[in-house]
C-alpha cells in the first residue's frame, strides 16, 4: 500500500510546474526524494537558487496536489538548493537540449565583447559605458549595447531613448538604434519603468541569453 501511494505522490508532483520556467517539477529535476510512512509524506525539493522568490508558491501548489492522495495525512516539505552542475541541467533542459552557442564567441569572430560591471550601485557604470561606446562608434566601429542591470537600467535614459520598444520580427528582436549604436535593454520589455522585477537564476540567465 505505502508503494502505491508513493507512486501516486510522484504523480501529483508532476503536476505541479515550476511557477516562472513552466515546466514540471520532475522534468526540471527538482524533487530530489519523496517518501511515505504512517500518512506522513516527506518530500525534499531542491529551488534553483537561494532565497527563490517563488518558494511559497510552489510550497502552496504541491501541499495542494499532495494533498489530494488518497492516505496522505500529513506533508513534510524541506527546501534546498541545486549545485552548479544541477542548474547547468536546467539550462539546457530550458535550451531544448541544444549545447549553448555564442556567435561572437567563436574563434573567427571579429565582434570583441567588453563588460562592464560592478558590485556597487551608482558608481557610473552606465555613464562609462554610453561614452565608451559613443567614442568607439567615432572611431568607426560598429556598436551595440546590451543593459543587463535588471534593477538599474540607466542606459535608455542616458541615450533619451526611454520608452521606445525594438522592433520584434517573428522571434527576432531589431535593438533600437541612436547615434549609430544599437540598445537593447530590459528596460524595453517591462511595460512601466518603474515595475519591479522579479527574475531568478535560471529564467534571467534565458532571457539574457535571448537578448
Amino acid at each position: 500500500m505505502s508503494q502505491e501511494i508513493l507512486q501516486k505522490i510522484h504523480s501529483a508532483l508532476a503536476g505541479v510546474s515550476d511557477p516562472e520556467l513552466h515546466r514540471p517539477l520532475p522534468d526540471l529535476g527538482m524533487v530530489e526524494s519523496v517518501s511515505f510512512k504512517d500518512g506522513s509524506a516527506h518530500i525534499k525539493i531542491l529551488l534553483t537558487i537561494s532565497g527563490c522568490p517563488m518558494r511559497d508558491r510552489l510550497s502552496a501548489d504541491i501541499n495542494a496536489a499532495v494533498s489530494k492522495v488518497a492516505g496522505v495525512t500529513e506533508i513534510k516539505l524541506d527546501f534546498g538548493v541545486m549545485n552548479e552542475a544541477q542548474r547547468e541541467n536546467v539550462k539546457k533542459l530550458l535550451r531544448n537540449g541544444k549545447e549553448k552557442f555564442i556567435p561572437f564567441a567563436q574563434p573567427d569572430s571579429l565582434t570583441r565583447t567588453i563588460g562592464i560591471a560592478s558590485g556597487k550601485g551608482g558608481v557610473g557604470k552606465s555613464s562609462v559605458t554610453v561614452n565608451l561606446a559613443r567614442a568607439l562608434v567615432l572611431r568607426g566601429f560598429s556598436v551595440g549595447i546590451l543593459d543587463a542591470d535588471v534593477y538599474g537600467h540607466s542606459i535608455p535614459r542616458l541615450l533619451g531613448i526611454e520608452g521606445r520598444r525594438p522592433t520584434a520580427i517573428d522571434q527576432t528582436f531589431i535593438p533600437v538604434e541612436v547615434d549609430g549604436i544599437k540598445v537593447v535593454s530590459i528596460e524595453m520589455f517591462k511595460p512601466e519603468r518603474s515595475d519591479p522585477v522579479a527574475y531568478r537564476g535560471p529564467l534571467l540567465h534565458r532571457v539574457l541569453e535571448q537578448l
